[in-house]
């Protein structure tokens, strides 16, 4: 059985072969164009941020030689990518001491780029002097109860759909008898868009369009699958539909942003804090020959009136920051502007 098996093994290795073909040696000038590759086969902005990759190749190329160290390859390709103006582009080299990039929150506006490494402008430790009865329900729904009768609801990821639905039942039968409510995702970096979706349903009666996507799937820029579109449509027993304070800030990344742009639709609702990072798409991951990884975007989100707000963020209704000196003197400027907007 195992002589008969032998030409079917080779013919499928060389099939393999002929459809993948042959795996090309790790060098520097290799791990580029297939860097530069994957962008160009599977990126799904170039068209919303008017990117000439092409002209980032010609530009890039002639940089890489097969003479040049890990450190320098790096360079390379991290200030092309820094041109894609993309939180959801990241590069995690696996040999030496390189950092992760961005590792951070990445904006690249008018040739200045900016990284926030560390978030320095909320603390759910100082949050918690605020609330009373604070109750953590899962690793990503909190909540508990402000001054002057206003509910707080911390949402910072994503957990399993049945937890959520137990977990949202709670919140809003125990804050039923509040007069407003604020929803906290100044930590919220990310998870999954139809959680984020079936939260925001818990505070509408009405079902409203809030989001379209499309992703990439062909080799042109402009291959891009049909357009999905998401409805944010009411969820639970008794929706939530007094006044609703949404808190927003830099490091409020992805589903964090899906669900901003959900609550953003509905009449009883208001932004307020920093604008959002600006990454929303999916971002699937890939090797290089030398073992890096890197991600990028595939999709192309967009509000419902069709704007992107990709490496833009969303803008609040009602602007207001806390420092990291308001932080360590145990006050948030944020959630206090909120209380006092939610108590008129």
């Amino acid at each position: 059985i195992a002589f008969l098996a032998l030409p079917f093994v080779f013919i499928m290795a060389s099939c393999e072969e002929e459809l993948i073909g042959a795996e090309k040696a790790n060098t520097p000038t290799n791990n580029f164009e297939m860097f530069w590759k994957t962008f160009d086969t599977h990126y799904g902005l170039f068209e919303v941020k008017n990117i000439d990759w092409n002209a980032i190749y010609r530009e890039f190329r002639p940089q890489v030689s097969d003479q040049m160290g890990d450190e320098a390859l790096y360079q390379v390709l991290t200030n092309m990518i820094v041109l894609l103006n993309d939180n959801h582009v990241n590069l995690y080299p696996t040999s030496g001491e390189l950092p992760v990039f961005p590792g951070g929150v990445l904006r690249y506006k008018d040739g200045v780029l900016s990284i926030l490494k560390a978030q320095e402008d909320y603390s759910i430790d100082v949050v918690r002097n605020y609330v009373t009865g604070f109750t953590t329900l899962t690793p990503n729904l909190k909540y508990g109860r402000l001054e002057n009768n206003i509910g707080y609801v911390n949402f910072s990821g994503s957990d399993s759909r049945k937890r959520v639905g137990e977990s949202m039942e709670r919140i809003l039968n125990d804050l039923s008898d509040t007069g407003s409510l604020i929803i906290d995702i100044r930590g919220n970096s990310g998870g999954m868009d139809a959680i984020s979706q079936y939260i925001a349903g818990h505070f509408t009666t009405t079902e409203k369009l809030y989001m379209t996507t499309r992703k990439r799937n062909g080799p042109a820029h402009g291959n891009f699958t049909n357009t999905l579109e998401w409805y944010v449509s009411p969820q639970g027993a008794h929706p939530y539909t007094k006044p609703v304070i949404v808190l927003t800030s830099r490091f409020t990344q992805s589903a964090g942003e899906t669900f901003a742009l959900a609550m953003d639709e509905l009449d009883h609702v208001t932004l307020l804090g920093d604008t959002t990072a600006g990454g929303f798409s999916d971002n699937p991951g890939f090797e290089m020959n030398n073992g890096w990884i890197f991600s990028l975007s595939v999709g192309d989100y967009r509000a419902s009136d069709g704007s992107s707000y990709e490496g833009v963020g969303i803008a609040p209704d009602v602007w207001s920051v806390t420092t990291k000196d308001d932080l360590l003197s145990g006050k948030d400027m944020v959630l206090e502007k909120a209380i006092d907007l939610a108590s008129r």
